[in-house]
């Protein structure tokens, strides 16, 4: 933050220095301006006092006298126009200054309106403004649906924000203020499955009728697709999982990140299900007992990892009961999306957990896929799962996908 205000400043100095390089000049010159004006009328009257005793000794006649003067007075009108354009020049120092004030002004009035002032901020200082700023559209969007309850678009509106915001049970209760409407829109119906899944960390019988549900109505829908895919993996049906992403496939941009996450969980999905892959996948399968072998070893010994958490003494007066945990595996290189995430309450603590595929949130980002991964705990004083001022944390060394063992000790709290 500190370099980028030195980098603007320092712009905003060179900026001034060109373009009051011309007053530099002027004020340099205006040193003697006060005494241009009678220099120049001495001047003048003693080449006007020579002339005259020319034609007195009888070597400038009438004529030429009178030529002379003429040409004189013309030259002394020009010397006097010159002189005043020097002094009105010098007169130019106030716009010069004026120019030095308000430029920095201006400047920092357009960023202030234009840019992006916060975007300087330490990360976690914009993470709590953009939390604060969700949080305030929130409460304007509930006091408007006080307001005026019949609103179906605003209701969904608010339990896709409480579930952004991973406040689960107020989003449940949103979905259901939407009505009947709800059960006539697949993406809905697919919305509400992935928090009903999201809050619990898997799928139960409430979120699996409303996935196929969803896919009666609108057999393509891509959240459907996904979610469909992810609840049939997760339940040991990976043909059936191979066949939903299949479908989801080419409606994906080809090539992009999320195209090659779904390709990857296929592949994963035909390998554990001993079916041969579609298409273009089929020349580079492995024979399926191998590929089935290999996976299952691998599944056996690397998409897990387990331990305890632990408070620490220091920090047990700062935790409510009620408080909710929220227990992470990360990839320590790769994105923040976790691998895998279990829920539980400050209560529970000291706790023995396990993480696996089975928790995973997104499909191909999950333990077995880490090359190495860090285990972080948070309770949350807000019930988010986002990281929050006052919230107690902890995690663990980086270790591998297989690990067991693991102690966590809760000791910091977020500022």
């Amino acid at each position: 933050m500190t370099y980028f205000y030195l980098a603007a400043a320092t712009l905003v100095v060179v900026a001034l220095a060109l373009l009051l390089r011309p007053w530099w000049r002027t004020g340099r010159g205006l040193a003697g301006a006060d005494v241009l004006p009678a220099l120049n009328a001495a001047i003048h009257r003693d080449r006007l006092g020579e002339l005259e005793r020319d034609h007195s000794n009888g070597t400038l006649s009438d004529a030429d006298l009178s030529e002379a003067r003429e040409e004189l007075q013309r030259q002394l009108l020009d010397d006097t126009a010159a002189t005043e354009r020097v002094l009105a020049a010098g007169s130019g120092r106030g716009s010069a200054i004026a120019i030095a004030i308000l430029l920095p002004l201006i400047a920092v009035a357009m960023y202030a309106l234009l840019g992006s002032p916060a975007a300087v901020l330490p990360a976690q200082e914009q993470a709590h403004r953009a939390n604060a700023d969700m949080d305030q559209l929130v409460v304007k969007l509930e006091k408007k649906l006080e307001q005026n309850p019949d609103n179906p678009e605003g209701w969904a509106m608010l339990a896709r924000s409480y579930k952004s915001m991973g406040r689960w049970d107020d989003a449940e209760r949103a979905f259901v203020r939407i009505g009947p409407d709800i059960n006539r829109s697949a993406e809905l119906l697919a919305e509400y499955a992935e928090m009903l899944a999201q809050r619990s960390n898997g799928f139960d019988d409430r979120s699996r009728k409303m996935i196929q549900q969803a896919l009666a109505l609108e057999p393509n829908n891509m959240l459907a697709l996904f979610m469909g895919g992810t609840e049939a993996f997760a339940g040991g049906r990976h043909g059936e999982a191979a066949a939903l992403w299949e479908r989801l496939l080419p409606q994906l941009e080809p090539g992009g990140e999320d195209a090659r996450m779904i390709e990857s969980r296929i592949a994963e999905a035909r390998q554990f299900s001993g079916a041969a892959p579609s298409g273009a996948r089929a020349a580079q399968k492995v024979p399926a007992a191998d590929a089935v072998k290999a996976t299952t070893g691998a599944a056996a010994t690397a998409t897990a990892v387990s331990g305890r958490v632990e408070l620490s003494a220091a920090l047990k007066a700062k935790a409510n009961p009620d408080d909710v945990v929220f227990i992470f595996a990360r990839a320590v290189d790769g994105p923040r999306v976790p691998l895998a995430a279990l829920r539980a309450r400050a209560a529970d603590l000291p706790m023995n957990f396990t993480l696996d595929d089975s928790q995973a949130v997104m499909p191909g980002a999950n333990i077995s896929s880490a090359q190495q991964l860090r285990v972080e705990v948070r309770i949350s004083k807000s019930g988010k799962a986002q990281a929050g001022t006052g919230d107690l944390t902890g995690k663990s060394d980086a270790v591998k996908p297989g690990a067991k063992g693991l102690r966590i000790m809760i000791d910091q709290v977020d500022p």
